[in-house]
């Protein structure tokens, strides 16, 4: 299964069931409570997910036993499948396309998030340098393009002043991130 075919909402709820089988309660929580809530396109958005999700075979899900669920809607444990798993690994993997680090760096940063229990230093490494460059690469256009341009209208100049202090940060993030996993040599 490509895990193209997924939406970023659905890669990140795949990956919070690989973390930790839950239910599906026990998610609405974590989005509603964490800054993962960001990545919930809407409140109504967890249940059909689940079921495109289970439908897919990358997840599975089960009545949870407990003797607190005699409730007439008894709530279902979701944990991944073996093609799920398999299919998030593959997401956390891709690597980080230059084209889109300005529009999914939320995404790359969940993915890198994601790494730590499923990949070696080297790998988050390579990751994160590959991030870093993107990055590089932004500001270095975002920058020729401030410095070619005119704005008749202020604030776009000013919008854009953000969105280039925005990657500079990023870009910095990834240095230092990249300097803190490096192994230092004996």
């Amino acid at each position: 299964m490509a895990t193209r075919q997924l939406t970023d909402f659905e890669h990140v709820l795949l990956g919070m069931i690989c973390a930790t089988p839950s239910s599906g309660y026990d998610l609405k929580g974590r989005f509603a409570t964490t800054p993962l809530g960001v990545y919930q396109p809407s409140s109504g958005a967890l249940y059909p997910a689940l079921r495109r999700l289970e439908r897919k075979g990358l997840i599975r899900s089960e009545a949870a036993s407990a003797p607190a669920v005699r409730a007439a809607r008894r709530r279902h444990v979701y944990e991944p499948t073996a093609p799920g798993r398999a299919a998030h690994a593959g997401w956390v993997c891709m690597p980080v396309e230059a084209a889109t680090v300005s529009r999914d760096l939320g995404l790359h940063l969940m993915r890198f998030v994601m790494m730590e229990p499923l990949l070696p230093r080297a790998e988050v490494l390579q990751f994160v340098c590959s991030l870093r460059d993107a990055l590089a690469a932004s500001v270095a256009d975002l920058e020729r393009f401030v410095a070619t341009s005119s704005f008749d209208n202020r604030h776009a100049g000013l919008a854009l002043d953000h969105g280039v202090a925005i990657h500079r940060a990023s870009l910095e993030w990834a240095e230092q991130t990249i300097a803190t996993l490096t192994p230092v040599p004996r």
